[in-house]
């Protein structure tokens, strides 16, 4: 059932997703996360912040995975991704849980963890702690350094962070990511276009392992 206040977006062929008109809504930046994501299909998969769900179905529609669990802190978005779910027939290989992560008691538990958290700093202005998309694009309930103490909790030893963020913090990403004891594998820089600076770094770290650092040819959107 689509809601007066919702629309459908075809996202890949015979998948569609049901959005909020005026709450967050998926861009490139999941699209590009999950062709990114390179795990083994079989793995333990943990998605941290799954919005209307996107990420996984896109996932289990490109057939990345068999199972994995989505986490959502705000009940009625997480209730929006599990009516994506059944809209999308994968009851079977997602299950959506509305929960803050720091909730979760799976410690080393999962192969894989795949986020798109929020980027935006707290800068000291008056934010809407109640609004959902003020709550999905600033780190209102999870930020950097929590999350990726979180996600070191939940990952198995050598499990990988698949993860999606703005470029300028790329520096300060990789700090916090070597003092939690993960090693970036991959980088992938992303574009607009050839005449502007990166907007988006895709990262792969991998959890108590040394990686040589692969840096992968850029991604120019007008290109694709």
């Amino acid at each position: 059932m689509v809601l007066e206040n919702e629309d459908i977006a075809n996202i890949c062929e015979g998948y569609t997703l049901i959005q909020k008109k005026d709450g967050f809504r998926f861009g490139t930046d999941a699209v590009l996360l999950s062709n990114f994501f390179n795990g083994k299909k079989n793995a333990k998969v943990l998605e941290i912040g799954t919005g209307n769900g996107i990420i996984p179905v896109l996932l289990a529609a490109k057939d990345k995975i068999t199972k994995i669990k989505a986490v959502e802190i705000q009940p009625e978005i997480a209730e929006l991704a599990r009516r994506n779910v059944i809209r999308n027939g994968l009851e079977d290989k997602i299950e959506v849980v509305n929960e803050d992560i720091k909730n979760i008691q799976e410690g080393n538990s999962y192969d894989y963890i795949i986020s798109n958290p929020p980027y935006m700093v707290l800068d000291g202005k008056e934010i809407n702690d109640k609004d959902i998309k003020s709550i999905a694009r600033h780190e209102i309930k999870l930020n950097l350094k929590e999350f990726i103490s979180n996600a070191k909790r939940l990952l198995k030893p050598r499990g990988e962070l698949f993860m999606v963020h703005k470029s300028y913090r790329f520096l300060e990403i990789s700090e916090e990511l070597g003092k939690s004891g993960f090693s970036v594998k991959r980088v992938r820089f992303v574009h607009y276009s050839r005449e502007k600076d990166s907007s988006l770094v895709l990262i792969e770290a991998s959890k108590g392992r040394k990686n040589i650092l692969k840096i992968e040819t850029p991604i120019f959107l007008n290109d694709n």
